[in-house]
């Protein structure tokens, strides 16, 4: 293909990328809308800790509870409650029953005035559950039958004056200690009539069929609940042969009621992902703090932990723990400042939200992928391709329709946005970086320019991933360190490309390798070296979803950036990438500091990188893009100023040592 006929035909290839755009911000002005419909979350307190910390003050939960309600009956303290399923141990702990074995029974019948039924033949290897109320002893043995295959009897008999009821059990004693038998009758009550919503977390149990799943989920439906999650590591029925089966009919028991279920964020439960699938992702995100964390936080950071957590991770549930060792005036100080601070972000806590019900529509996610296959397009044009930069994006092109068609879009989905996060902030880097320098205004709009140009990548992120799978955070955005590594890559092959077309080709470069592999190593040489190697391996750790841990020093100034500016920019962007890359479009690159030009593009790739969190709000996105860019620019405007005024001896000085170095090479 001729220049002219490609030249001719670019405006094509804009007007496929303006198509993606378009079919990418309607997809995204949906999400805004239900994203900005669900501001709101369930501020609750972990049901059996509130009444241990009631308990060690003296008072019953009820007490406790009017306490808080008094604290502000306005604007309550909080709304809701997470109830995790007791276990025979807590009841035993209650004195509501106690658990023996059957050698245990035995002396204790020996030792004291036991009367019992004269079939009554008892067995030394069973166990025994001793309950003073029939109830309670019908509903253990229920759950033992529904939920174990273990053999269970009833039995009645008296301990002196004492009428006592019994179930025997072939089940393990080791198990039979975290075995989970529903929910207290008068807790519930208690919850009701104080207009608490209830999210309950159940416990696994081991045999699990379609009457067991109907037993423990048919029976939530009375109790007025908002979601349903789990308690332990493993969901119910996970280790069986026929998990898949029991993971659809659990699915439907939860459909059939009308229960979303509750994701625990930070806690990994196997069997999770295949039951959130199952349930179409009809889920509920709840944002924990454990009672082992608490120890290592002050509560100005619980605040800000929470605060962040709903406004810019849309959790629909906050669980929050109280201290053991606060008074109730001090848990209920507590309370009221982690929901100021969550109200303080325009987050209202009153109401559970669950994940928006979001899907891409074939037309919009068809258009989406017209628009990558015309990035890739111009992104091989950079390279002077001629017939490969249309051939090559055909074939991609060509395989997606194919997959499509296969209905495998959650592969194409996942490809378009790694795509998109490649190819339009290498373009926009590519496009406005150059060896000669503007004037400070044209090199402030050539960044806006530029950014513009990267943020196509975030939209078409938007438009291909904007699912609940993924704003579930059960899914991710998979590719971000290589969307990161590659858009670097290619940026420096593009960078080294331009050097060679532009002084004679490749063996311009072959020299300039050669001759410093002839340098000596010195020591400086290998602790930049060393230095080098160990920022762009603490860049690429600090990226993606999950990140190592910040000082304190930081996290105080991340506190102080959240204050002022509502959302807390990147502080690699308007602290190092963006001042980098405007120095860079002012000043022009020269031979020897094309680098640079990959410094300040870790901004562009950073800026689009945060658009792969799908579970954090488009808007809070924004902001942080847009704060970044604000003061990325400002640091950028007093980083020109210095080396122009105050430095501007040492860049002419380099300037020369460049050219002198240059023109060696030639002699």
């Amino acid at each position: 293909m001729t220049r002219t006929l490609q030249n001719k035909m670019r405006p094509l290839l804009y007007l496929a990328v303006a198509l993606g755009v378009i079919a990418s911000l309607i997809v995204g002005v949906e999400r805004w809308q239900l994203e900005q419909a669900n501001r709101a979350t369930l501020l609750s307190l972990e049901w059996g800790q509130f009444k241990d910390v009631a308990a060690r003050n003296g008072y019953t939960a009820e007490e406790a509870l009017q306490y808080f309600w008094q604290a502000d009956e306005e604007n309550p303290l909080f709304s809701g409650v997470v109830y995790k399923e007791p276990t025979l141990y807590d009841w035993q702990n209650g004195g509501y029953l106690q658990i023996v074995t059957g050698a245990q029974l035995l002396n204790d019948m020996r030792a004291g005035d036991w009367q019992t039924a004269a079939d009554f033949a008892l067995d030394n290897n069973h166990n025994y559950i001793l309950l003073y109320d029939e109830e309670m002893q019908q509903r253990v043995y229920q759950h033992l039958q529904y939920k174990t295959s273990a053999q269970n009897s009833l039995h009645e008999f008296r301990a002196g004056d004492t009428q006592l009821f019994a179930v025997e059990t072939t089940y393990p004693y080791t198990d039979l200690i975290a075995f989970g038998i529903g929910f207290g009758e008068d807790d519930l009550e208690l919850i009701k009539q104080y207009g608490l919503d209830l999210v309950v977390q159940v416990r696994s149990w081991p045999k699990v069929d379609e009457e067991s799943l109907e037993f423990v989920f048919g029976g939530l439906k009375d109790l007025d609940i908002q979601a349903a999650g789990f308690n332990d590591p493993e969901l119910p029925g996970v280790t069986q042969n026929d998990w898949a089966d029991v993971a659809k009919q659990m699915a439907e028991v939860f459909k059939q009621h009308d229960l979303p279920t509750a994701y625990i964020e930070f806690y990994q439960q196997s069997g999770l992902e295949t039951f959130a699938r199952m349930m179409d992702y009809d889920m509920v995100r709840v944002h924990p703090v454990s009672e082992s964390e608490l120890l290592k936080l002050s509560d100005t950071r619980v605040q800000e932990r929470f605060a962040l957590a709903a406004s810019e991770r849309s959790m629909g549930v906050l669980m929050l723990r109280l201290r053991p060792s606060q008074s109730l005036d001090e848990a209920a100080a507590y309370v009221s400042a982690v929901r100021d601070a969550v109200q303080l972000k325009g987050v209202a806590t009153d109401r559970m939200t669950v994940v928006p019900d979001m899907q891409v529509p074939e037309w919009s996610l068809s258009l989406v992928l017209l628009s990558v296959w015309a990035g890739g397009v111009l992104l091989l044009l950079r390279f002077d391709m001629k017939k490969a930069a249309w051939l090559l994006p055909a074939i991609a092109l060509v395989a997606a329709a194919g997959l499509l068609a296969l209905g495998k879009a959650y592969i194409v989905q996942k490809l378009i946005a790694l795509a998109a996060v490649i190819i339009f902030p290498f373009l926009g880097v590519a496009s406005v970086a150059r060896e000669e320098g503007r004037t400070l205004p044209a090199a402030v709009l050539a960044l806006c320019r530029m950014t513009l140009i990267s943020l196509i990548g975030a939209v078409l992120v938007i438009g291909s991933l904007s699912e609940k799978s993924y704003m579930s955070a059960i899914n991710t955005f998979s590719g971000v360190k290589i969307g990161q590594l590659a858009v670097l890559l290619l940026l420096m092959i593009y960078l080294l490309y331009r050097l060679a077309s532009d002084h004679g080709g490749v063996k311009y470069l072959l020299v300039g390798f050669w001759r410093l592999m002839q340098k000596k190593v010195t020591i400086g040489l290998v602790l930049l070296g060393v230095l080098a190697a160990g920022l762009l391996l603490f860049y690429m750790i600090r990226t993606g979803n999950t990140t190592v841990g910040i000082s304190d020093m930081e996290r105080a100034f991340r506190a102080f950036l959240d204050k002022v500016l509502v959302v807390r920019p990147r502080t690699k962007e308007f602290m190092f990438a963006h001042p980098i890359m405007l120095a860079i479009l002012y000043f022009g690159y020269r031979r020897q500091l094309w680098p640079c030009v990959l410094l300040g593009a870790i901004g562009q790739v950073s800026l689009v990188n945060t658009f792969e969190h799908l579970h954090t709000p488009i808007m809070i996105s924004l902001l942080r893009t847009a704060n970044g860019l604000a003061l990325g620019l400002l640091i950028g405007v007093a980083l020109v100023l210095v080396l122009k005024y105050l430095g501007g001896w040492l860049l002419d000085k380099t300037r020369a040592i460049a050219e002198l170095a240059e023109a060696e090479q030639y002699d």
